[in-house]
C-alpha cells in the first residue's frame, strides 16, 4: 500500500458512516460528474446558481456564496488540514492535482506522491516528498491552496456580489473546524492539532488569503473534560436552508457564532457522548 493510500484509509476510519468527509479518492474516478479543480472555474457561476434554487427556499444569494464558498474550502483545505493533524502529512492541494464531483462534492486527487517530514516512516519511500520541517508543510499547503482557491472564491463573488473576506473567513473556518473534530473522532491529542490548525491559518494570511476574522474559541466542561469549541468567525447560513425547524436556532451548527452557550456545551456535550457511545 503507497503511503499516500494508508493515509486516505485512516482519514476514512474517522467517520465510517461518512468515510468521504476527510478523505479523498486516490486518482479520479472514469465515472461522470467529476471536474478538474483547473477547469473549475467557468461553472462556479452555474454551481452558485443552482445552489440558489436547490435546498435554499428564499434563493438568497448569499445562501448559494456560502454553500459553494464552503464546498469549495472543504475540497481544497478542510480534508488536508485532518490529515496534518493526525499525521503531519498532506498531499498537493494545487489545482492541477485535484478533481471534484459537483454532485457529490466528493474530492479526488491525481497524483500518489504525499508530502511528509524527514522523520516520517514514509519518508525514504519513492512516492513521498520530504519537506524539511513543520512550518515548510504549512507553508507549502498554504501557498497552493490560496492559489488553488482564489480564482474560485472570486468566481463566487463574481456570481453572487458575497464579500471576499467573509469567504476567505470561512476558509480559516474549515481550518479550524477540521483540527477540531479530527483529533475528537481519532481520540488524540486535541491541543497540539489545534496549534497546527492555528499555524496553517497564519501561514494562509501570509501567502495572501484575505483573513481578517479568525473566529474564537468557547471553553466547555463536559464530565471530567474540558473542551476547547471553535466559533466561526460568522454564520455558514445553512439555517436558512432549514424551512420546517421551529426555531432558526435549532438548526444552527455548533460552531455558529449565533449559538448561545448553553445551547452549544448541550449540543457537543450529546455529540461527545455519541462519540464515547460509538466507542464502547
Amino acid at each position: 500500500m503507497g503511503a499516500l493510500a494508508a493515509t486516505v484509509d485512516r482519514l476514512r476510519g474517522l467517520r465510517p458512516e461518512y468515510p468521504d468527509v476527510y478523505a479523498p479518492r486516490v486518482g479520479v474516478p472514469a465515472e461522470p460528474g467529476w471536474t478538474p479543480m483547473a477547469e473549475l472555474l467557468p461553472h462556479v457561476a452555474e454551481w452558485c446558481e443552482r445552489a440558489r434554487e436547490r435546498d435554499n427556499p428564499a434563493r438568497l444569494a448569499s445562501v448559494a456564496a456560502t454553500t459553494v464558498g464552503g464546498t469549495l474550502v472543504h475540497a481544497v483545505l478542510g480534508r488536508v488540514t485532518a490529515a496534518l493533524v493526525l499525521e503531519r502529512r498532506a498531499w498537493d492541494v494545487g489545482a492541477g492535482n485535484l478533481a471534484v464531483h459537483g454532485e457529490t462534492e466528493l474530492l479526488a486527487v491525481r497524483d500518489a506522491t504525499l508530502l511528509v517530514l524527514p522523520d516520517d516512516p514514509a519518508a525514504d519511500l519513492p512516492d513521498a516528498e520530504v519537506l524539511p520541517d513543520l512550518p515548510a508543510l504549512l507553508h507549502r499547503v498554504a501557498a497552493d491552496a490560496v492559489a488553488t482557491l482564489r480564482p474560485l472564491l472570486e468566481g463566487v463573488r463574481a456570481a453572487t456580489r458575497y464579500g471576499l473576506v467573509p469567504l476567505w473567513n470561512s476558509a480559516a473556518d474549515a481550518v479550524r473546524s477540521a483540527a477540531h473534530y479530527a483529533p475528537l473522532y481519532a481520540g488524540v491529542d486535541r491541543d497540539g492539532a489545534r496549534a497546527i490548525g492555528a499555524a496553517l491559518v497564519d501561514a494562509l494570511a501570509a501567502q495572501g488569503a484575505r483573513v481578517r476574522d479568525r473566529g474564537g474559541h468557547e471553553r466547555l466542561q463536559w464530565g471530567t473534560e474540558t473542551y476547547t469549541v471553535p466559533v466561526r468567525a460568522a454564520c455558514c447560513l445553512y439555517y436558512k436552508t432549514e424551512p420546517e425547524v421551529e426555531r432558526p436556532s435549532d438548526a444552527y451548527c455548533m460552531t455558529c457564532p449565533f449559538l448561545c452557550s448553553p445551547d452549544r456545551r448541550e449540543r457537543f456535550g450529546a455529540f461527545v457522548d455519541g462519540l464515547t457511545a460509538g466507542a464502547r
